[in-house]
């Protein structure tokens, strides 16, 4: 079953039509490459990686299906970034565990007018609620990523309870950044003690998507 659920003015999905792919792929070229300067410029414009090959995408959609966001995720046995290009980051005397419960997240990003804190919704929020919603579905707990320090505090102020394998590392950029895990079975324990409306928001999907709403339960109730 994929993904889909509606948010507030945004459509979230897994992304499966060719137009969807093209306009990740697109989306991903403006952030990773002409932004952030981390792979090369493209002349068609689309950063596509032999990752694609063995993963999925979630987009956030505007009704209109503009894509405002998207984030890839990667599941065991297929090869990691993190078993490669971020390899080096990695202590030496832990491993990441490649078992079905624990997915790869890579290539987060937001359009760019759509990033601004004054923007409501926060699409960044919305993505985070779609892989939630998507590790239930496919039975996946924990979520393994490359974070910044800047992000890792903020994930965990807003109660998505990242854990750092290790030290920062200072990146060709000048940005510090770690391998983290996030157990979505501790974000459940805390958060709907501390944050109870945030919470709710995440856990809730509407009624007029019943099939996916009843198509799983909270890791609180395994």
């Amino acid at each position: 079953m994929e993904l889909i659920f509606q948010e507030e003015n945004c459509i979230v999905k897994t992304i499966s039509a060719p137009e969807e792919f093209e306009m990740a792929w697109k989306l991903r070229h403006e952030v990773f490459s002409e932004e952030l300067g981390w792979v090369p410029k493209l002349p068609g414009r689309m950063e596509v990686d032999s990752y694609d090959d063995t993963s999925e995408m979630i987009g956030v959609f505007t009704h209109e299906m503009e894509l405002m966001g998207s984030l890839r995720i990667i599941q065991p046995p297929n090869l990691f970034m993190l078993d490669k290009e971020f390899a080096c980051m990695m202590p030496k005397d832990k491993k990441i565990r490649r078992t079905s419960d624990v997915a790869e997240i890579t290539r987060l990003c937001v359009k760019k007018e759509y990033r601004s804190s004054k923007y409501a919704p926060n699409v960044t929020s919305i993505l985070y609620k779609g892989l939630y919603h998507w590790n239930l579905l496919k039975g996946v707990r924990y979520s393994a990523m490359v974070v910044d320090n800047r992000c890792f505090r903020v994930l965990r102020l807003g109660c998505l309870p990242v854990e750092a394998f290790g030290d920062f590392v200072t990146m060709p950029d000048g940005v510090k950044a770690a391998v983290c895990m996030l157990d979505w079975r501790e974000f459940e324990e805390t958060a709907h003690v501390k944050k109870p409306d945030y919470y709710r928001w995440m856990v809730t999907l509407p009624d007029r998507y019943p099939s996916l709403s009843q198509s799983h339960e909270l890791y609180l109730q395994h």
